[in-house]
């Protein structure tokens, strides 16, 4: 890599360079409809000759997803009941700085935030911005001599408008891959609602007044329970930061996972980085084959592929999250079960036949753009003898529907897509295939525990990633 090293990057001043990219949007009309505009040029906006990938990423929510989310997936579950009295995570902010922590799956030497309004009602400001790496395993404190401020059009302050996005300035910042990184952004009062990503599974942190250049947590509470994986899901968020890209060697590319909660790291053990997506990227790493890839997870738990709901669907939101992405070069997409389980919620439930025109549609757009775009079967929900404890995951019904799925994907499948992954096979019991192993199983029959997250990772072949262009 030409990544210089962080001992003597960090005796050069912090210099930022270019020019930020904002794009404006619309704010959504009557109900929920999906932003058409908000999204960011997918190549580098500085003119200064840099290689974008994507190294973190969080698919924005409503500020409403919080509580919904929370309604919706406490509703009969027994396993967390205590779960029902922790305070979901705020969705408003005043006069405060919020500091929250990134895993960077790629190291460069540069790097630029994408901080998104895309659901807020009206402009927001943000006053001031830093970045840096933080200091030790655990909490909020940035490294010494990392933080930088980041910048607009060399200004600090920047508005961003309701529905849009805003692409920073690059910050002169040598990092590493599995770096944490530590994004501080101060909210003066008057602001609409955040912009939210439900499950972050990683702590944040909130401090009164502006603490943005304060590179110690002195004066920042944590927010979020992170006791267990349950916890984790139900009181952790982040807010604002929809992407950091890095500066990269030429011939890297960002590789999305594309899906819901199970790409999304669901009931995973909070502020370990052990969802699927993370699982991936370190094996990708490891590999010289595929170290050139970063993994951008665009996920949100409880979507799903036809319909809107707890966020956009997947039909909704590819441009923005796929296509949008910069030096992409290609897409692994699991999703479909909640457009079967959830459907006692939000809406009617797809017909197996209608997902998988969905899924053909999707491939269609990928290879448009010529991108690649591998799928994987739908995982384990569960049935009757042993079911999910929410939802209508395991009703006859979607067991029936969930293996019509698996069976066309896995004999018309490779017809549409590059690639099928056969997620379903690697984590099933292999006595009663509508249960999750024991031993991958979270707890509720649907989601894999971090060890399940592991072997997904484990399944997708690394000939099918090494054959993406450099």
């Amino acid at each position: 890599m030409r990544v210089i090293s962080r001992r003597i990057a960090l005796r050069i001043a912090a210099a930022v360079v270019g020019a930020a990219t904002v794009v404006g949007g619309v704010a959504a009309g009557p109900g929920f409809a999906a932003p058409t505009l908000g999204t960011v040029a997918p190549q580098s906006a500085d003119g200064g000759g840099r290689h974008w990938v994507t190294a973190y990423s969080a698919s924005m929510q409503g500020p409403s997803t919080l509580g919904d989310f929370g309604a919706e997936t406490l509703s009969g579950y027994e396993y967390t009941k205590t779960a029902q009295e922790i305070v979901p995570p705020p969705t408003t902010f005043s006069d405060e700085t919020i500091r929250q922590v990134q895993y960077l799956h790629h190291s460069g030497d540069a790097v630029r935030l994408q901080l998104s309004n895309l659901f807020g009602a009206a402009p927001t400001t943000l006053p001031a911005v830093t970045v840096g790496i933080r200091q030790g395993e655990s909490g909020g404190a940035v490294e010494e001599g990392t933080q930088r401020a980041v910048t607009f059009g060399s200004d600090r302050s920047v508005t961003i408008p309701a529905g849009g996005s805003v692409l920073s300035d690059p910050v002169d910042l040598p990092v590493e891959a599995f770096d944490h990184l530590v994004t501080s952004i101060f909210v003066p009062a008057g602001n609409p609602p955040a912009s939210v990503h439900g499950n972050a599974q990683q702590t944040f942190f909130t401090g009164s007044g502006d603490l943005s250049g304060q590179p110690g947590d002195e004066g920042f509470t944590e927010r979020g329970i992170v006791l267990n994986n349950y916890t984790a899901t139900f009181t952790t968020a982040s807010y604002y930061v929809a992407g950091i890209q890095v500066d990269a060697d030429p011939e890297a590319r960002t590789l999305v996972t594309f899906g819901d909660s199970i790409t999304d790291g669901f009931l995973s053990s909070g502020n370990t980085d052990t969802r699927y997506p993370d699982f991936l990227a370190r094996r990708l790493q490891a590999n010289p084959s595929t170290d050139h890839l970063s993994v951008a997870n665009q996920a949100i738990s409880g979507g799903r592929v036809l319909r809107d709901g707890i966020g956009p669907s997947a039909l909704h939101r590819f441009e923005r999250e796929v296509l949008d992405q910069p030096n992409v070069a290609g897409v692994i997409f699991l999703q479909g079960i909640n457009d079967f389980g959830t459907a006692l919620y939000q809406l009617p439930a797809a017909s197996a036949e209608e997902i998988i025109a969905g899924y053909r549609e999707l491939a269609a757009r990928a290879h448009a753009h010529d991108i690649p775009i591998f799928i994987g079967t739908l995982t384990p929900s569960g049935n009757l003898a042993r079911p999910a404890p929410y939802g209508t995951y395991s009703t006859p019904d979607t067991v029936a529907k969930r293996a019509q799925v698996n069976e066309w994907l896995r004999t018309e499948g490779p017809d549409v897509f590059d690639g099928v992954i056969d997620y379903d096979a690697a984590i099933r019991d292999p006595l009663i295939p509508d249960w999750i192993q024991l031993r991958y199983d979270a707890g509720d029959n649907l989601h894999p525990n971090d060890a399940g997250y592991e072997a997904m990772a484990d399944t997708v072949p690394l000939e099918f990633l090494a054959e993406l262009s450099h």
